[in-house]
């Protein structure tokens, strides 16, 4: 988990280490001089990338192919967090990943970076009359 969330986050010495309770499997951070950071010391992105850190480490240690699904990826993250998640997670974090994304979230540059590793892209579209969703071709072809 620590060597995941070392990949995502941008202050290199924000965590230096981390433990887990083997019984209650409550997550304590540590800084360099071996204090406990406070969870509210984490912002709001560095709380979301730990998360993903956790799941993640988990999948990596479960020597299982599993697919992962993320909804709304990167709402909380800023940009070079946003970059971390797209160059070092995406493309790792299992043989299928499937991300339900906003049409801000993935762009530009973004998609650019992504676009390598992705198989086949889809939007929901929602029909106010039918009261129904369906899916068509090329969602974030449009977020170029």
């Amino acid at each position: 988990i620590k060597s995941k969330f070392d990949q995502l986050k941008r202050k290199e010495s924000l965590v230096n280490r981390i433990e887990i309770s083997p019984t209650d499997y409550s997550m304590t951070l540590y800084t360099s001089g071996r204090l406990e950071i406070p969870a509210d010391r984490l912002s709001a992105g560095e709380r979301q990338l730990l998360a993903i850190a956790i799941l993640w480490g988990l999948a990596d240690s479960s020597g299982k192919e599993l697919p992962t699904i993320i909804d709304t990826p990167m709402g909380r993250l800023d940009g070079e967090h946003r970059t971390r998640l797209i160059e070092k997670y995406f493309p790792n974090a299992a043989s299928q990943v499937i991300l339900l994304s906003t049409d801000e979230e993935i762009y530009g540059q973004y998609y650019s970076k992504l676009k390598p590793f992705i198989a086949q892209e889809y939007n929901i579209v929602y029909n106010e009359t039918e009261k129904t969703s369906y899916f068509s071709n090329g969602y974030l072809e449009s977020a170029l």
